[in-house]
């Protein structure tokens, strides 16, 4: 009769998880002006909202971790979100072996299995790290949404203006805010 030996191996993993989510869209800017004043107006906009200029990007990032990014001469909009978390996990990898001489080949086929599982973990936590950014993200988006839907709407209109100077002489702007409608009556 033969005596079974079980080998059973202990392992652990410290590490940080990284993740990163983000959206990527484009602002509605009507072509009324040169691409050059078109940026110029949305730079100077964003600037009042919060945004300093690095280049042709003006950047924004909220207290919570979001980061904005308008590029004013394209008008492309990049919204992320970056977090990590220190994991510390635990794994047991077993074996059951049937004499001593195979106890090594054991071990080292436990460790192996203990450190896969920990890798599978890892990754997991990972995703959940992601997952929760996704849900804070999109929470964020609706308010940034408007915000950037009022900026569209404020450069337009600003371009507008210019727009009716270059044509002519500007007799009358009537702007409702309520409505966000402009008039604007030009002499050509």
């Amino acid at each position: 009769m033969s005596r079974a030996y079980r080998v059973s191996v202990s392992e652990s993993l410290n590490r940080v998880v990284q993740a990163e989510d983000g959206i990527c869209s484009k602002l509605e800017l009507l072509p009324l002006l040169s691409r050059e004043e078109l940026a110029g107006l949305l730079a100077e906009e964003l600037a009042g909202r919060g945004f300093t200029r690095d280049g042709d990007v003006a950047v924004r990032t909220e207290s919570d971790g979001v980061r904005i990014a308008v590029d004013v001469t394209t008008g492309e909009v990049s919204v992320t979100l970056a977090e990590q978390a220190q994991v510390e996990l635990t794994a047991r990898g077993e074996k059951v072996v049937g004499s001593p001489a195979e106890m090594e080949a054991a071990r080292e086929e436990a460790r192996a299995k203990a450190l896969a599982r920990l890798e599978n973990e890892a990754e997991d936590a990972s995703e959940r790290l992601r997952e929760q950014l996704t849900r804070r993200l999109e929470g964020r988006l609706r308010d940034l949404k408007s915000e950037l839907d009022a900026v569209a709407n404020k450069v337009t209109a600003e371009a507008l203006k210019t727009r009716a100077r270059q044509l002519g002489t500007v007799e009358e702007i009537h702007e409702d805010a309520a409505t966000g409608s402009l008039t604007i009556k030009v002499r050509v």
